[in-house]
């Protein structure tokens, strides 16, 4: 399913961008994330984003407004050492992000939120293999979202952005399991690179 609508949106993109005011554009990432309150520190969980975005310009190459669809892959890992054990979460979401962006020279500043769908979660506690979470992620993840974007030249962006879950991903076994009491979160960066479609 995300595949077909993925397709979709990148066959229509440049009669999107061919209308006044409009642009589109295709992009890809590399994502490094946590799991906030899952009692492990750092980005540790190496991940990718791909997808793509049509843009309206509401004052004109100033500022407007971006909604896309995408494919991002993060989760936690943590190897086993002295100190540790092994741990690792694999969440795939297909994700619909709606930003506002401001243009000033070659910047992008860009703000919003994304609803997640979470295709698929696996998990291992033990480094005997991925299974079923225990407990379940929930379904859906609403995200906020910052972004920089810079035109590295003609239609070629750079671009980095912060993820953060408002709503927790998870719930825990008891409230003395040693977590916070909020639940888990999806905490996420991710650097890629963007290309518009004239």
């Amino acid at each position: 399913m995300m595949r077909r609508l993925l397709v979709l949106l990148i066959a229509f993109a440049p009669f999107v961008a061919a209308a006044q005011n409009f642009g589109a554009s295709v992009d890809a990432g590399l994502v490094v994330s946590q799991l906030d309150g899952d009692r492990r520190n750092g980005y540790k969980k190496v991940g990718m984003a791909f997808g793509g975005s049509v843009s309206y310009f509401v004052v004109q190459d100033i500022i407007g407004a971006r909604f896309g669809l995408r494919y991002v892959r993060k989760g936690s890992h943590e190897e086993e050492s002295e100190h540790t054990q092994f741990y690792k979460a694999e969440l795939h979401y297909a994700e619909l992000p709606l930003t506002a962006f401001y243009r000033w020279n070659k910047f992008d500043f860009e703000a919003g939120a994304s609803l997640g769908y979470l295709i698929k979660a696996k998990e291992d506690t033990d480094g005997y293999g991925l299974r079923e979470p225990n407990p379940d992620f929930r379904r859906f993840d609403v995200s906020a979202i910052a972004q920089l974007r810079y035109n590295l030249f003609g239609s070629l962006w750079a671009n980095a952005s912060l993820n953060y879950s408002i709503l927790a991903v998870r719930k825990h076994h008891t409230a003395q399991d040693g977590h916070i009491v909020s639940g888990q979160h999806n905490n996420l960066i991710i650097i890629g690179l963007s290309y518009d479609i004239k």
